[in-house]
């Protein structure tokens, strides 16, 4: 009885084997691919305390992380191209053009992360900002600046769902100004920004100029410590706006727009406020490398404001180096490296170069 069964077992093992391989070719992951990627998901889920309001919307959120996941794997095969860069602290390193993985927005489609975590409002009361100023073209520019390394730069911070990087670009900006003019690091409030920027919008999106003449007009603005962020629209404390500063500021400046030798100059003074386009899935899931797109340099597509702490033009390829608001699991530990002087690219890489600013004491 068992002798007869043998070409049928045989056959039955063929057809299965030649199942799974036609599945794998398709592109269909097979059972064990599945359920290690199930454990990814799990544990991916853990780490950034990830719950759903249902079984159906934990699903659908799995087949948008599977579907993020299978793009990294094929966006991260092996890549020969590379360029010599500054490291985190001025040290050079070698690295590959541009890097991706996975992060807390593996759960979200690039269109979920820019209504929810960017935040440039173009359609925000235009502020009459001053005309730009030029800077002398003998002004000192070093071939590389970052002011990290001179201890300007406070820590990535996350800004959350609240569409509120206008706030953090701003005060990034200030407090680099405020450590080069006073010697001292303090990490100032977004959300005193937030709170009390009628020019902006809350947690519906702002502008950095805005924010920066809010706080000259005030004479400065509180100390994060003392008037902590907490990630939505809150009442303002006018006594803390108006007398409680942790920094003073005089003023600020815009760099003359679609110029990056300008904006160079600006950096080599002091951290830079920049608009840029973050739409794309490549900028979602950037974890490394010099970021040349893809994106959009239109200055009517930009959507999202960075900082600008430095730059590099001696170690081959150029490059700013923007801090984010996303916090330091992204990107290269919060940063991302912005192809610079790209001739193709007039209003800078992502835009940068359009509406740049900066505070003054």
């Amino acid at each position: 009885m068992a002798s007869s069964w043998t070409p049928c077992l045989v056959l039955l093992l063929c057809l299965t084997l030649s199942s799974v391989l036609q599945e794998q070719a398709a592109g269909k992951p097979a059972a064990d691919d599945d359920s290690e990627l199930r454990q990814r998901w799990s544990k991916w889920q853990a780490k950034y305390s990830k719950r759903y309001p249902s079984h159906e919307e934990q699903e659908k959120r799995f087949g948008v992380f599977r579907d993020n996941s299978n793009s990294i794997g094929a966006f991260s095969a092996p890549q020969t191209t590379t360029s010599a860069v500054v490291g985190s602290f001025g040290a050079p390193q070698t690295v590959t053009t541009v890097r991706v993985g996975m992060n807390r927005f593996g759960d979200l489609q690039p269109r979920e992360v820019l209504d929810q975590f960017t935040g440039f409002n173009n359609t925000a009361a235009v502020l009459k900002t001053p005309p730009p100023t030029r800077l002398p073209h003998h002004s000192r520019k070093p071939c590389c600046v970052d002011w990290r390394s001179s201890g300007a730069v406070t820590g990535v911070k996350f800004q959350g769902s609240c569409q509120s990087c206008w706030a953090f670009a701003a005060v990034a900006a200030i407090e680099g100004m405020n450590k080069i003019r006073t010697g001292t690091l303090v990490s100032l409030s977004e959300q005193q920004l937030v709170d009390c920027d009628n020019g902006s919008s809350g947690c519906a999106g702002g502008r950095t100029d805005t924010a920066l003449d809010l706080v000259a007009r005030r004479g400065g603005i509180t100390s994060g410590e003392r008037y902590a962020y907490g990630g939505f629209n809150g009442r303002c404390k006018v006594d803390k706006l108006l007398f409680d500063h942790g920094a003073a500021v005089g003023g600020f400046k815009a760099v003359p727009p679609n110029d990056e030798h300008q904006l160079a100059m600006a950096v080599a003074r002091q951290p830079v406020t920049a608009y840029v386009d973050a739409s794309t899935w490549e900028f979602q899931f950037y974890s490394g490398g010099i970021f040349r797109g893809p994106c959009s340099g239109d200055p009517a597509r930009v959507n999202h404001a960075v900082t600008i702490v430095g730059y590099c033009e001696e170690f081959g390829d150029k490059f700013w180096i923007a801090k984010n608001s996303w916090s330091d699991d992204w990107g290269d530990q919060g940063y991302i490296l912005l192809a610079k002087d790209v001739l193709s690219s007039p209003n800078g890489t992502c835009g940068l170069a359009t509406s740049p600013f900066y505070p003054t004491a």
